[in-house]
């Protein structure tokens, strides 16, 4: 006669349960002193059980801001983690297609190409808390296979970490939902913002990485047990801030997936140099560790990448498709920079501002206004103007020392500028609405460049469009030309009145 399966409480471990549960296997754990109990489920399942405890999700339950243990929803931020499970969902259909012998299409390649594929992606753990019980309001059941838990539908899992790797899950379903419901891509979403039909080749791509993600994707959870808001909150906190993250110039180094960095670490710099010059891993210039040789920090050196790339002053959100075709054009980049005096020479940075990474954001800010940003209109005109503002780099048409008193004309008077540079009033933000821009050492013929790297790259970029103005035939920055137009409309709506 087979012996009949029990179920108990935490405490005993012997309570029977009922109907309406989730069935769980799990393991108990001891955190400093706690009983927690760590499960692995499928993301599809964690979505039926998990509740995120945020502003948004507790006023809509009808609860009090006490019962808020976490931050809102950054959607941006999710949508990255969206497309990084994408990218590993189609990465788990390659795996289990190339160890079955099944043909790979070349969409799919193509998929993960455009994603970024990288050498391994994997989620971390969440952890979760189960609110209002008592040690006896959990029900287990030993079996076989291990202890499993009846988790109850109303007895909830609190997500403490990974509301938003739990919202890009639901982002990633609902777009291959809409994906494989209509059979072509939705006009705004995840991915594609077109409403090009769906082929039958991607249709059964899409297919198989929505059955990865019910049944192949899992999720590891560590569940604390009847926490409250309050130590909740503590929780979150000890997770998200007490950690040490990484310095920048490292994480950037073991990044292999982000097309920027890809970039640098495979083509631009394989062996650690660009054009001789060393690139740093570890440590940034913020940290107080001032570099013993000629050398960049790699997050720096990546930052600029992400400039010449796309405009944007850090490598997120940046696509393969920004990079692909644009090697070349960033590789003549930084070539025209190396040919400069001072370049991975000692004591550089009293040499040549290109010893200031801001220095360098502004060239690459510079050059790209034409390859694919607001100048670019024209693609065959303004790719000219690009190549001939690197040339005129790689020619010596900029003077890079710290002496050049181009450098210092934000520094001058008005009178005293455009007496040693005619014009260049119309190319220069003006003084009163311009951020500090450094200070000039007179005793060491240095000039110390301010920490606001966003806008001084931009007024470095116009001062040596003042300087090309007629070689290369560059105008004023677009945008400076907006800002002085509004500038002049609003003073005279102040007369007027």
């Amino acid at each position: 006669m087979t012996e009949s399966k029990k179920r108990y409480g935490l405490d005993q471990l012997k309570k029977t349960g009922g109907r309406g549960t989730v069935d769980l296997p799990v393991l108990a754990g001891f955190n400093m002193g706690n009983n927690t109990l760590n499960v692995t489920m499928t993301m599809a399942t964690f979505r039926e059980v998990a509740l995120v405890a945020n502003e948004a999700r507790i006023i809509a339950m009808g609860e009090g801001m006490e019962q808020v243990a976490q931050r809102q929803l950054i959607p941006d931020h999710a949508k990255k983690l969206a497309l990084y499970i994408l990218r590993g969902l189609l990465a788990g259909v390659k795996a289990r297609w190339t160890a079955s012998g099944k043909h790979i299409p070349d969409c799919l390649n193509d998929f993960l190409t455009d994603l970024g594929e990288g050498p391994y992606q994997a989620l971390q753990p969440f952890t979760a808390n189960i609110r209002n019980i008592q040690d006896d309001g959990l029900e287990f059941e030993d079996t076989p296979a291990g202890v499993i838990l009846h988790l109850h539908k109303l007895q909830k899992l609190f997500v403490v970490d990974g509301q938003h790797r739990l919202n890009a899950a639901e982002l990633v379903h609902e777009w291959l939902n809409t994906v494989l419901t209509n059979a072509k891509y939705p006009k705004k979403g995840l991915w594609f913002d077109n409403t090009q039909e769906v082929t039958t080749e991607e249709m059964e791509v899409w297919t198989a990485a929505m059955t990865e993600f019910g049944t192949a994707f899992t999720v590891d959870v560590t569940v604390h047990l009847g926490l409250n808001a309050e130590q909740e909150r503590q929780l979150f906190h000890d997770l998200n801030v007490l950690g040490k993250k990484p310095s920048a110039a490292q994480a950037l180094a073991f990044d292999a997936a982000n097309p920027v960095s890809k970039y640098v670490t495979e083509r631009l710099a394989p062996k650690r140099s660009v054009h001789g010059l060393l690139v740093v891993d570890a440590g940034h210039k913020k940290s107080g560790a001032k570099l013993e040789e000629p050398a960049i920090y790699r997050d720096d050196l990546v930052n600029t990448c992400a400039i010449l790339f796309r405009g944007a002053f850090n490598q997120s959100g940046i696509t393969p498709l920004d990079v692909r075709g644009s090697e070349d054009y960033a590789d003549g980049f930084w070539a025209a920079l190396a040919k400069q005096p001072g370049w991975n020479t000692p004591g550089w940075d009293k040499l040549t501002l290109l010893a200031h990474s801001t220095m360098l954001k502004g060239m690459a800010f510079l050059v790209r206004s034409f390859h694919n940003g607001e100048e670019a209109r024209d693609p065959e005109a303004a790719h000219a103007k690009r190549d001939a503002i690197i040339q005129a780099i790689a020619d010596g048409k900029v003077d890079f020392t710290h002496t050049n008193p181009l450098w210092r004309v934000y520094l001058m008077s008005q009178e005293d500028r455009e007496a040693k540079f005619p014009g260049i009033e119309d190319f220069i933000t003006p003084d009163a609405i311009r951020r500090p821009y450094g200070t000039w050492d007179e005793d060491a013929g240095r000039l110390q460049l301010g920490p606001n790297t966003r806008d001084i790259a931009r007024y470095l970029a116009d001062l040596v469009r003042y300087q090309l103005r007629e070689q290369v035939g560059l105008e004023p920055r677009p945008g400076l030309v907006s800002l002085k137009k509004k500038l002049a409309e609003a003073e005279a709506e102040k007369l007027a009145a």
